[in-house]
């Protein structure tokens, strides 16, 4: 095309040039009146100029016409590819708008729903379908589905053993497109239509995949034959692959909130399990701790088989409910018994707590503690003699509420002893020893309400209590010993 532009443009210079040459032979044949040529003969040759300029003139004016055909017409082109371009351009902008919308979804239901309402108006399509990929049953599932612009729940199934569209699509690994279904695959009119209406003319199935796995297939169908153009396949391949990631990422989300589900369920269950076990292990651990020491209980539970320590000074406690055989007779039930010594025995524990005495045990209508074990102190005895006072204080202040006249008789001694843990069941935190034996005859060689005491108390305590000396008296099992009445602190 340059080269006859260049050619046009020589002839046009050719043109105007004989133009200007034959104007300039005209006006010197004019004015020169003296010339000797025959003037007849100049005329002619004037007028033959004349003629092959204007024959020449009329062959530039239909080169120039030529040119400016071809350059309307170029312009008209460079007009319709510029709208195609734009209407390209307005196209894959809605698309990737709808892409952005799909991949953003986390439902399957709404992302059907989404590319029909956003591409109806760009592709011809009366039924949009997605179809799931069933690995194990071997089939597409056509559970979400886009009919005449409403959405119809009801499930389809293709079998992929069976020949159908989508067995089609997945055993050529391939795209099935139809503008005349009738006419290209006669043999799967009778499952389209029974998925998918009596109407279906045109059909698309889109295999959808994502890093090489089948995820489903997305079906596509018009009423009309010859429905889709090639630039419409094109956005629907597109949009194929923005539901393929969506769909993709909306079964990662419902398997990853499943497994959320199941974890924070099963964590429930473990940590309503783990609450169960500690507060049995805590049911365990108190009443370990009511029978033994926390030091021997620890001592246990790590390992230690048999426990015996000696501890080579302890005042050891015993006080017994004086009468209390005879009462019986005059308590009405057993239960109001057991609830009479209980409430006598709790306030001692109380006492025994305070001044952090170990309860060893109950006898009967027998109670025993020690101070200075299983820890050693130094003020045991004067900790065992204040809870001695407070007994005796205490018992005054529940007779009316225990409706009983109930009373007290305690004897302490201050010595050498054993203490530990023998056996494998019903472990009982024990004593042994001379020092237990004396402790028990001081009680049982006492006086009611009173609190009977060794010398070695005595020796301990009679700086900062007051003592009655009941001088020597005779100990069954002792022999004669020098024993003192504990009155109070000084």
């Amino acid at each position: 095309m340059e080269k006859n532009e260049t050619s046009n443009s020589k002839e046009q210079n050719t043109f105007f040039e004989q133009e200007f040459k034959l104007l300039s032979d005209v006006q010197s044949f004019l004015e020169d009146s003296n010339t000797k040529e025959d003037p007849k003969q100049k005329l002619k040759t004037l007028i033959g100029s004349y003629e092959s300029l204007l024959k020449q003139s009329s062959k530039i004016m239909k080169i120039g016409d030529s040119t400016q055909h071809r350059l309307l017409k170029t312009q008209e082109a460079l007009t319709d590819s510029n709208i195609m371009l734009e209407a390209a351009y307005m196209d894959l902008k809605l698309v990737t708008e709808i892409g952005k919308i799909i991949t953003s979804s986390l439902e399957p239901k709404i992302i059907i729903q989404s590319v029909y309402e956003n591409t109806k108006s760009i592709v011809p399509m009366d039924v949009l379908a997605f179809g799931i990929y069933d690995e194990e049953k071997k089939e597409i599932k056509y559970k979400f589905c886009v009919i005449d612009g409403r959405y119809v729940p009801a499930p389809s199934v293709d079998s992929l053993e069976e020949d159908n569209p989508s067995s089609y699509c997945v055993k050529q690994q391939k795209e099935l497109i139809t503008l005349d279904i009738e006419k290209d695959f006669p043999n799967y009119l009778s499952d389209i239509r029974k998925h998918f209406g009596e109407n279906s003319q045109s059909a698309l199935y889109f295999p959808l995949h994502v890093e090489e796995r089948l995820i489903g297939i997305l079906t596509v169908h018009s009423y009309s034959k010859n429905a889709f153009q090639p630039n419409q396949l094109n956005i629907l391949r597109t949009l194929a692959n923005y539901v393929a990631i969506g769909v993709d990422n909306a079964d990662a989300y419902r398997t990853l909130s499943k497994r959320n589900k199941e974890l924070k369920d099963s964590l429930e269950k473990i940590e309503v399990l783990n609450k169960s076990i500690e507060e049995e292990r805590q049911k365990s651990e108190n009443l370990l701790l009511n029978i033994l020491p926390r030091s021997i209980a620890d001592r246990l539970k790590g390992g230690e088989g048999v426990i015996a320590d000696y501890f080579p000074s302890s005042t050891v406690l015993f006080a017994d409910i004086v009468g209390f055989s005879k009462l019986t007779t005059k308590i009405q039930t057993p239960t109001r018994l057991v609830e009479i010594l209980n409430r006598i025995f709790t306030e001692f524990d109380v006492i025994a707590d305070k001044y952090k005495l170990e309860k060893i045990k109950t006898i009967g209508d027998c109670y025993m503690l020690a101070g200075g074990i299983p820890v050693p102190t130094e003020d045991h005895a004067h900790k065992a003699a204040q809870a001695a006072l407070d007994m005796i204080h205490r018992l005054d202040e529940l007779k009316p509420e225990l409706e009983f006249e109930f009373n007290v008789r305690i004897g302490l001694h201050t010595g050498e002893v054993v203490a530990g843990v023998i056996g494998k069941n019903k472990f009982v935190y024990d004593l042994w020893g001379d020092s237990v034996n004396t402790a028990s005859r001081m009680e049982s060689h006492g006086a009611t309400g009173r609190i009977h005491v060794s010398e070695s108390v005595y020796l301990s305590l009679k700086d900062k209590y007051n003592f009655e000396d009941r001088n020597v008296i005779e100990v069954k099992g002792k022999g004669p010993m020098h024993t003192y009445f504990l009155q109070g602190i000084k």
